[in-house]
């Protein structure tokens, strides 16, 4: 828990700046394919309208949003005439690639095309000469009942799989995507009868009279509701009031088991001494149990050469220890999900969509603090929407948390499951922290695909703003660069965009490489893309360090749209400040619009992981007192969607 311990504290003490009074900073425009000849362009769409044709459509509708800001035709882009002709057939080509996904009974494609179609009708709907060529037939692959009869057929396919857990997790995030409350319950454009001829339908209703059947077998009381109500179309479900008539805090205590991971011995003070890590898991279903990342990181980090063999305690029997093994883990939600063959008593369900804690709720671990099994602590929640970790968000409670404690089940008072504390800071009193439960729920699915959960992303860096839709600091696709420090961003996919952690929420649900519509202002004028979300390099800057160009990584970390004064190619030199976001570094540090300043360093140290800036700046804040600025930022981003 120690590595996760001071990440936190990193992350709230973020900055380091050493002022010096002695003497001022950076940036160029991002850097698009200015040098590509129409042929050479055309040349390349022509080999991705067939081979990958939602990339196509963002490439074209790039160039035309680029006409539209300069009030220009759409056939006057460096492709002319040609970027409707290929439009045109890419979006036809999403049709039949879905066709052919259906008959091979390829669920992902499927989905993840139905995604793209969707922000594809979006984007088409601003303009009648491209209105056109959508057809109904992609608007019915679009449609959110097309979604919803997709997410039914993978959620049984999953039960027949892996069982009613991972089953229930596949509609519940599939249900969360859709962002709308009761949105299975919707009144679609498209009836059944409409999609059979795309694909084989079923009656939603049905589909949820079974899994309340389910539900009732597994006694998940939570579900069995929330499946009644969605089979007879009622809009009262209420997770927060339904328990089981048990003990439940009792079943609690028999869920959950001590992990130990047994790291073989260390060197301290020049004697060797054991190297054990102690952690906390709870049972989802028989055999399968959730804990962090962090407790089990040795058995699946590649860098970790050392010896590493982990086992379970259970809680009835903590004398003994059951070989278990990883079978998936999400490193930047810190989850993990372990097999033994010991079965814990009792099992943990993960409620459906909906439930929500509140600041000043009072809650319980269950959890295993410096190996004392068995142990209950209680507390409040302090805060929500905390985001101090890269993806999603984390709650703060006042929960007693020590070494061990990581991976406790968090519950409410009535026992319905609410988190897993993954953190603590063991300088402050009583600052802990706990991952919600419906970003749990986004991830289960993902885990039991035996492997590394990777969190796409669109690939902007955002600022938090001031009350408002999160800012652009920096685009990180080298190939588009469409949008620049500054751009509000309104809305992704019609959804108004709220916060980071919101979005990143909105888009853990969207398959990897699907287009999304992004809406932005500039200026008080409409930004439009279709963008693919295929960013995967996850929370890191390092491999945007050689892939765009360097100014556009000093805008992103030092929050501020810059101008290089004399053109260059390379970072450094005289910068003149043209925006700066609220709450970020420039800001912090008074730095303000017509402010100029002077970068002397800006480089990665790769091993530290840091970005280490050094400029002298003379702002009209600070009186124009020019001073000598030293600033270190670490190579993780938690502001990337």
């Amino acid at each position: 828990m120690k590595t996760r311990q001071a990440a936190i504290l990193v992350l709230f003490l973020s900055l380091s700046i050493a002022a010096i009074l002695s003497n001022c900073s950076s940036l160029p425009e991002n850097e698009p394919n200015a040098n590509s000849t129409g042929d050479s362009i055309i040349s390349h769409l022509d080999l991705l309208v067939d081979t990958d044709p939602e990339q196509c459509i963002a490439v074209i509708s790039n160039l035309f949003e680029q006409q539209r800001e300069k009030n220009q035709s759409f056939d006057n882009s460096i492709i002319g005439e040609k970027g409707i002709v290929l439009f045109r057939k890419a979006v036809e080509n999403i049709g039949l690639l879905f066709k052919k996904a259906i008959a091979s009974q390829d669920i992902l494609t499927a989905r993840r095309l139905s995604f793209s179609a969707d922000a594809l009708v979006q984007y088409v709907s601003f303009y009648d000469s491209l209105g056109e060529i959508v057809s109904e037939e992609l608007s019915m692959i679009a449609s959110p009942a097309m979604r919803l009869q997709l997410a039914l057929w993978e959620a049984e396919n999953k039960f027949k799989e892996y069982g009613y857990v991972i089953g229930k997790a596949t509609l519940s995030k599939a249900h969360l995507g859709e962002q709308e409350e009761y949105s299975f319950n919707k009144i679609e454009d498209f009836s059944i009868e409409n999609l059979k001829t795309l694909i084989e339908t079923r009656d939603p209703k049905e589909y949820f009279i079974t899994w309340a059947e389910r539900a009732k077998e597994n006694n998940d009381v939570n579900a069995e509701a929330w499946f009644e109500s969605l089979s007879s179309g009622r809009m009262s479900y209420s997770p927060s009031i339904l328990v089981s008539d048990q003990d439940w805090l009792a079943d609690a205590v028999s869920s959950v088991v001590t992990v130990y991971v047994d790291r073989g011995f260390k060197v301290e003070g020049g004697y060797s001494v054991p190297d054990r890590v102690l952690g906390t898991a709870f049972q989802i279903s028989e055999g399968l149990y959730l804990t962090n990342y962090h407790v089990v990181q040795s058995e699946i980090d590649p860098t970790y050469k050392g010896y590493s063999r982990i086992s379970i305690r259970p809680s009835d029997n903590p004398q003994i220890r059951v070989p278990s093994k990883v079978l998936g883990w999400d490193e930047e939600l810190d989850l993990a999900l372990i097999q033994s063959a010991e079965h814990a008593r009792s099992t943990v369900m993960l409620p459906p969509p909906g439930m929500r804690f509140h600041a000043g709720d009072r809650v319980f671990a269950v959890g295993s603090p410096i190996g004392l099994e068995n142990s209950i602590t209680a507390g409040v929640v302090s805060s929500l929407s905390r985001k101090i970790i890269s993806f999603g968000e984390a709650a703060q409670i006042d929960v007693p948390v020590n070494q061990g404690n990581s991976g406790s089940p968090l519950f409410s008072e009535n026992g319905v499951l609410v988190g897993m504390v993954f953190a603590g800071l063991p300088s402050f009193q009583n600052i802990n922290f706990a991952l919600p439960v419906q970003w749990i729920s986004l991830s289960l699915p993902d885990l039991f695909e035996r492997k590394e959960v990777i969190h796409a992303r669109l690939g902007l860096m955002m600022g938090k703003g001031s009350g408002q839709s999160p800012l652009v600091l920096a685009d990180l696709d080298p190939s588009l660069s469409a949008f620049i420090a500054g751009d509000t961003l309104t809305s992704i996919n019609g959804k108004l965009t709220k916060d980071i952690a919101s979005i990143q929420f909105q888009l853990a649900s969207v398959p990897k490489g699907a287009l999304c519509f992004l809406e932005a202002q500039r200026d008080f004028k409409p930004v439009r893309r279709l963008r693919q979300i295929s960013h995967t390099d996850g929370a890191s800057l390092i491999p945007a360090w050689d892939r765009i160009h360097k100014n556009s990584i000093l805008e992103g970390l030092f929050g501020a749209r810059l101008t290089q004064l004399k053109e260059s190619t390379k970072v450094g030199g005289l910068y003149s400040i043209q925006w700066v976001c609220p709450a970020e570094p420039a800001d912090e540090i008074g730095l303000s619009e017509n402010d100029v300043i002077t970068v002397y360093k800006f480089r990665l140290d790769e091993k530290n992981k840091v970005f280490i800036l050094e400029f002298s700046a003379k702002s009209r804040l600070s009186g124009y007192f020019e001073r000598t600025i030293h600033l270190e930022f670490s190579t993780e981003s938690a502001t990337i969607i």
